[in-house]
């Protein structure tokens, strides 16, 4: 039996899992510490890579993968790949891990859909849907993430500290209300796209959610009066990394 062994190295973590090749089942899957290889790599036989993280990540996985003896592919964006174009200006500017994460959104709805990576930035990323197994990236925005948020008004700011706060529909202290207003500008910025993609496509579209902020961006965003679809994917751009994979001989 055949296994993958797929690789997200971020800003912040380097998140990793090995996949079944055969039919992308996560067996195993955590977050890379230090130096030392997890036990779990050793059985895999392929290795797929998504560094937006620069080239001191990629020498460091580059060190740590070579004892494997295995064939490591760094994957980075194409114009095409999965039955999901590719309309960014410059194709081979997007992120690689926003790409991967636009093709396991698309290959587990095959329709429009907005997709959503709460990490480090915020990303916001919409695909439409152009034809049955078809679809393509139309546009999508980068911000700060709500950590990123906290810290640069912490840095620009008198008297803001860096004490950590509690969402609160009533902010009554500085530190409430910078992690309140960090939490409700991600929640608008996802829901203002939400719409604008909605209204693009003329029905309501589904939201997929990613990145270690995602769990705490959904509760607000299921708030909303109207009804929609979200779904949280913890390892999503570690998915669309096999889907990458099995397309490419």
């Amino acid at each position: 039996m055949s296994y993958l062994l797929a690789i997200d190295a971020g800003n912040t973590r380097t998140k990793w899992a090995v996949l079944q090749y055969a039919s992308g089942e996560i067996l195993q899957h955590g977050v890379l510490n230090g130096d030392d290889m997890p036990a779990a790599w050793q059985q895999c036989d392929r290795v797929a890579v998504a560094n937006v993280a620069g080239p001191d990540r990629y020498t460091l996985l580059d060190q740590q993968l070579k004892p494997l003896g295995v064939p490591v592919r760094w994957h980075a964006s194409t114009m095409q790949a999965c039955g999901l174009s590719n309309g960014y200006a410059v194709p081979e500017q997007l992120g690689v891990d926003r790409w991967a994460a636009m093709i396991a959104a698309w290959q587990y709805y095959q329709r429009s859909c907005l997709v959503v990576n709460a990490g480090t930035a915020l990303t916001v990323d919409m695909i439409e849907k152009t034809s049955p197994g078809q679809a393509r990236f139309i546009g999508g925005i980068i911000m700060p993430g709500m950590r990123l948020m906290q810290t640069s008004i912490a840095n620009a700011a008198a008297n803001i500290g860096r004490a950590l706060g509690v969402f609160q529909d009533f902010p009554l202290n500085t530190q409430d209300g910078v992690y309140s207003g960090s939490l409700y500008a991600s929640a608008g910025a996802v829901d203002n796209l939400l719409q604008v993609l909605s209204e693009h496509c003329g029905h309501v579209v589904p939201c997929m959610l990613s990145g270690g902020d995602a769990v705490v961006l959904l509760p607000l965003l299921q708030r909303h009066v109207l009804a929609r679809e979200y779904n949280l994917e913890e390892n999503l751009v570690l998915q669309g990394l096999w889907y990458m994979e099995r397309e490419l001989p």
